[in-house]
């Protein structure tokens, strides 16, 4: 199965919530405009997402919401040969129902890539695609490696043979069955529109555990791992860790800055193109 072509793939990007765990931060400043490395994380998020392929985009939108349209439609609409859909869906609106206000513009039968508006990444999102389709799942859910913020103690046969700190962690055994394992989920999901057939979106409470739970037990869900960039700002410390303000012996902040400057010369490209039609 072939990624679609550039001008049919499309993308759902919350950007309601009202980031209070960046504190005063966000009191002025919608977390989606919060600037990494000189540029607004829904900035790395849109051009990530054009990058590969996606020309159809829908924001949900609340808590400062018009800040948000207006950053959106001045950056990017027109400019890039977008479709861009801003829905004043409530400042405190539950996901579940910020979802029910946008779904009728995804077309029927359509796959759309659901994220939220905080997370910096870069990974090979049409190999996700490929899979979504190749196994014909109804939601595709992809997995991450985190650092632990903790010490860790290693054990082997009951035994401690190792402690250290700020090592990656792909999975977690669960309490009740040390056989299953638990990946950390990214928050990057590909969906068909007909998987929100599943839950009813105007009453639903938590959006992500019944929409995928409901997926799992029809055996139409999958799991893709991401290598790649992945880092979400959801602290102060976040935002400082990826501007470099602080110390990260696993390069985050590096990493960003790369992606920051392979995303630029997209719009560079994008400006030259322009200014020789």
């Amino acid at each position: 199965m072939k990624p679609k072509s550039n001008n049919e793939k499309w993308a759902v990007i919350f950007c309601g919530g009202r980031g209070s765990r960046l504190g005063s931060i966000t009191k002025e400043t919608p977390k989606p405009l919060v600037k990494v490395h000189g540029k607004p994380i829904l900035w790395y998020s849109f051009l990530s997402l054009y990058k590969h392929g996606f020309r159809h985009f829908i924001f949900p939108l609340g808590y400062k919401g018009e800040m948000i349209r207006k950053y959106l439609l001045k950056t990017f609409e027109g400019n890039m040969g977008c479709d861009i859909h801003c829905v004043d869906t409530g400042d405190d609106t539950p996901i579940a129902q910020r979802m029910a206000q946008v779904s009728d513009r995804i077309p029927a039968g359509e796959d759309f890539f659901l994220i939220n508006s905080d997370t910096i990444f870069d990974f090979d999102i049409d190999a996700m695609y490929t899979m979504h389709k190749t196994e014909k799942a109804l939601v595709t859910l992809s997995s991450v490696e985190v650092v632990s913020t903790w010490g860790l103690i290693h054990l082997r046969d009951g035994k401690i043979v190792r402690f250290d700190r700020e090592r990656k962690i792909r999975y977690l055994a669960t309490e009740n069955d040390p056989a299953l394992q638990g990946r950390i989920n990214s928050g990057l999901a590909y969906l068909s529109k007909s998987a929100l057939q599943y839950v009813d979106l105007e009453s639903c409470g938590d959006f992500e555990s019944t929409l995928y739970s409901a997926i799992i037990s029809t055996g139409r869900c999958s799991h893709f791992e991401l290598r790649g960039c992945w880092f979400p700002i959801d602290t102060p410390k976040d935002l400082d860790v990826v501007n470099m303000k602080i110390s990260d012996v696993n390069g985050i902040g590096d990493a960003t800055r790369t992606v920051q400057q392979n995303l630029a010369a997209i719009i560079q490209k994008w400006s030259m193109e322009k200014k020789y039609e």
